[in-house]
């Protein structure tokens, strides 16, 4: 369910790259052309959707999970396409290296290349003491910027991401704790009357849904009788600075254990999220507003959501939650849950079934970067109590400004019941400060 934009309409067919090289070209001139070209005016661009989206929810549509059957099902029902896998020869064929020349670009729904990585790539090698009659091959694996390799963050995260599989969905999650609680997103496990987990040894468990929490995104699941779990390492998302490097790992598309890298792009975004369905639209389903959200390059796509988001000790930093995309694919810009929101979330969750946030009671909507306008207030709610009318502009909670709706609910929903907040807002062009007392709703 990915397209892929291609651009083979602008290039030579390789039959045209054979029969005119550079040199018969440059012989023949075409200055009819070239003036045509020159003067000829260029098609407007398409407009382009920007798409605010779960990378996992129908993962299962676009591409047929490859190893498990969903809950309940027989084991056909969830059986890989038959046939080789894409670029396969099969046993013993002879895999004939790429062309040289320009060629069409193929577009389809999952496109896999092989590529021949360097010395410098993450699976590179460096062979050495080539006089001798021994091989020495050692691993260049790279740096991750804080004293491991990738390859050795890899080695020590991945026992602890798995694979989510539910009768509507497919996703990944991260092992919480060693008596078998399980953290992924809620809205992977949402539409679900049953859960599996498979881990990274190719073993599966049924999985108990304990508790979710929609306004977080974040799910709790517990199996049973697993021995042997690795719980990952939690790192303070407190202490993530832009630039800092991320390994992001879980089930692509169905692809268990995958591994991509970038760095932090950004702190503390905030966006709506798009419903659970991307084949329902954009904009039609407005979902979540997730706010304090962990913005980074590494590769995220269906399937990675619930997965770890691990910085270059191998500590988780976040959950993935949200792609930005035009196409419904990777572009570099994803988005994972912190992980003081995490534990904070889960512990509560575990604890008590619920998560217990502030209430404030109104509904807020973006102004032009100066706050926060009401549109509404609830009645005897809080904000009703403190004097909060329709209409005023929330500038600041707490001493702290805030330019957007998002940013006073993260604001608020970062508080729990019972907690004081001063709101600074305007009204009639004169500034106001009041102190409010949250309540749960």
């Amino acid at each position: 369910m990915l397209p892929y934009m291609s651009n083979a309409e602008t290039m030579p067919s390789p039959e045209e790259g054979r029969d005119q090289g550079p040199e018969k070209a440059s012989e023949t001139p075409n200055h009819e052309a070239d003036e045509a070209s020159r003067t000829a005016p260029e098609p407007a661009p398409a407009p382009e959707q920007t798409r605010v989206m779960h990378p996992d929810q129908n993962a299962a549509a676009a591409v047929a999970p490859p190893h498990m059957a969903a809950p309940g099902a027989s084991p056909g029902a969830w059986a890989p396409n038959p046939g080789p896998p894409p670029a396969y020869a099969g046993p013993g064929t002879a895999v004939a290296p790429p062309k040289h020349g320009r060629a069409g670009l193929v577009a389809g729904a999952l496109a896999l290349a092989l590529v021949a990585g360097g010395a410098g790539g993450v699976a590179g090698w460096f062979l050495s003491d080539r006089e001798e009659s021994t091989t020495v091959v050692e691993s260049v694996s790279m740096d991750a910027g804080s004293g491991k390799t990738y390859t050795e963050i890899v080695q020590e995260v991945s026992p602890s991401v798995v694979t989510i599989v539910t009768n509507s969905a497919e996703g990944s999650g991260v092992v919480y704790s060693d008596d078998g609680y399980i953290v992924t997103n809620n809205h992977v496990v949402e539409s679900a009357n049953a859960a599996q987990v498979r881990f990274p040894d190719g073993d599966t468990a049924d999985a108990e849904i304990v508790a979710t929490d929609p306004t977080q995104d974040l799910a709790v699941l517990q199996v049973s009788g697993v021995d042997d779990l690795t719980p990952i390492t939690l790192g303070d998302s407190a202490e993530v600075q832009v630039g800092d490097a991320t390994v992001a790992i879980g089930s692509p598309l169905g692809l268990e254990g995958t591994v991509t890298t970038g760095i932090v792009s950004a702190l503390n975004r905030s966006m709506q999220v798009s419903g659970e369905d991307p084949q329902r639209g954009f904009g039609q389903s407005p979902g979540e507003a997730l706010t304090g959200l962990i913005q980074t390059d590494a590769a995220i796509n269906m399937g990675n959501s619930g997965g770890a988001l691990v910085n270059g000790n191998g500590e988780l930093i976040g959950i993935n939650t949200a792609i930005l995309s035009t196409e419904s694919g990777n572009v570099g810009l994803g988005f994972a849950i912190p992980s003081n929101t995490v534990e904070d979330t889960v512990d509560q969750l575990i604890e008590h079934g619920s998560v217990e946030q502030g209430y404030l009671g109104v509904s807020v909507s973006d102004t032009q970067g100066n706050g926060a306008m009401i549109l509404g207030v609830e009645s005897d709610s809080p904000a009703d109590e403190a004097g909060l009318q329709e209409g005023d502009v929330i500038t600041a909670v707490d001493g702290t400004q805030v330019t957007s709706a998002s940013e006073v609910v993260s604001a608020v929903q970062s508080k729990a019941s019972g907690d004081q907040i001063t709101v600074t807002y305007v009204r009639d062009d004169q500034e106001e400060t009041i102190d409010v007392t949250l309540t749960s709703r």
